[in-house]
């Protein structure tokens, strides 16, 4: 069985690591970064091109794709090989809205009664800045595409600006509308499911770190830390998200005539009030697979081939293993705005055995690289991964060491002590990750 995985981020190579264990799989990883490349044979395609990777994956007789991020499917990946019988994990392009609209997901999650924070879609600038004058403050202003981002607002003169820049931003990109919601406090929890459109079999909740710093008033910083707990307390959470908002999600997009297939995501703030949605995702997000796949004992090939075919109705519940996990993000100083790059990386070769590190902007020039089978009839070229020296810096999101143990404050300790082990210039971490569970 040929599997292309998608991507060049540190999900990348956690996907590729846990599909690398299927025993008849062989992995392929397009374009893939420093770690994944020593498993799994590298593609020269870029996967925002999914007419070329459609093609590419035909002649190549790969039977299935797995995109790490989403934008190959919000691109329109599974209508470009619909007619070519490969599997895709994820869903159709006009499904992908859910995550590719801000403005269509909040207005489909308030037709269904979905918990959200208080907030409104504006279609149109005068509506937008009527409404952001009649709310309290701090405010987050979204625009509708993700890719634009987002921003908090304690001053009101400044919430008026972001607003303008959002609105003319998504005007320019052929776009309409931003959200306005208030700004919610308490931890980030990131929630997935792997589903078939109606069956759908939990993951574990993930406690999310996406500040720099652990003060409140810390810059943002994409996934600088991420925790999966085994109390009772993360198995209750875990139940309340698949019941009350996992499920109803699915029956949601079942009655709007959404197809879905594939891994779905959910983005949680916990507040004093129960959780609220903030976003979905059509794909695991990143360091949340870092987190969650090493405690996950089932093969995921089968897994994912049920959910396309329909069928995960016959498959049985997943098996965890009882073990807290802290992921650790190491940045290079200046992350993430400036950063040096080209640096060498050193000591991956002295974490400690049990302790993984899956790399996220690296670059190893001696990895795996695929020979096409109309070349010379080989599925791939074989070649020994280069020292650990050989290894380079491709952007500031470097690596995520990640433990498991069998208290949080054991694995937590791991994790420190092997992030230490790593070196590069600039190297910061955040040493909270995992100072408590969902608190």
């Amino acid at each position: 069985m040929k599997i292309l995985v998608l991507g060049a981020d540190g999900r990348t190579h956690a996907l590729v690591w846990k599909l690398f264990n299927h025993a008849t799989a062989e992995v392929l990883v397009a374009p893939g970064n420093g770690g994944a490349v020593q498993l799994a044979a590298r593609v020269d395609l870029d996967p925002a091109d999914v007419v070329e990777v459609a093609r590419w994956a035909f002649a190549e007789q790969v039977d299935l794709i797995v995109p790490a991020g989403s934008g190959p499917l919000r691109a329109g990946l599974v209508d470009e090989v619909v007619a070519m019988h490969i599997g895709v994990c994820g869903p159709a392009q006009r499904t992908t809205l859910i995550e590719g609209s801000r403005c269509f997901a909040r207005a489909f999650l308030e037709r269904h009664g979905l918990p959200l924070p208080r907030g409104r879609v504006c279609h149109d600038l005068v509506t937008a800045e009527k409404y952001l004058a009649s709310q309290p403050l701090p405010v987050v202003i979204k625009t509708d595409d993700p890719d634009g981002g987002e921003t908090v607002h304690t001053e009101r003169y400044a919430a008026l600006e972001a607003l303008r820049a959002a609105s003319g931003a998504m005007a320019g990109a052929g776009r309409s509308g931003v959200v306005i919601e208030e700004h919610l406090s308490g931890p980030l929890v990131g929630f997935s499911v792997l589903t078939d459109g109606t069956t759908a079999l939990p993951f574990l909740p993930v406690r999310l770190y996406e500040q720099l710093g652990p003060e409140p008033d810390s810059p943002p910083a994409p996934g600088m830390g991420a925790v999966t707990g085994n109390s009772v307390y993360a198995r209750k959470l875990g139940a309340y998200l698949h019941q009350h908002i996992a499920l109803p999600v699915i029956g949601a997009l079942r009655q709007e005539g959404l197809p879905y297939w594939g891994f779905l995501g959910f983005d949680c703030v916990l507040t004093d009030q129960g959780p609220r949605l903030t976003g979905l995702r059509c794909s695991l997000r990143d360091m949340e697979a870092q987190a969650v796949l090493p405690r996950l004992e089932n093969d995921l090939v089968p897994l994912i081939e049920a959910a396309i075919a329909r069928r995960l109705d016959r498959e049985p519940p997943l098996v965890w293993r009882d073990e807290a996990s802290v992921a650790l993000a190491l940045v290079a100083q200046g992350y993430p705005h400036h950063f040096p790059l080209g640096a060498g990386i050193t000591g991956l070769n002295e974490v400690e055995e049990g302790v993984l590190v899956f790399h996220g902007q690296t670059h190893n020039p001696g990895g795996l690289r695929y020979t096409p089978a109309s070349r010379g009839g080989l599925a791939a070229l074989l070649r020994s991964a280069p020292p650990a020296s050989g290894i380079t810096l491709t952007g500031g999101h470097v690596v995520t060491v990640v433990a498991l143990g069998a208290t949080l404050a054991g694995a937590r300790g791991r994790a420190l002590l092997n992030a230490e082990r790593i070196h590069f210039p600039g190297r910061t971490y955040r040493e909270d990750v995992g100072a408590r569970e969902f608190a």
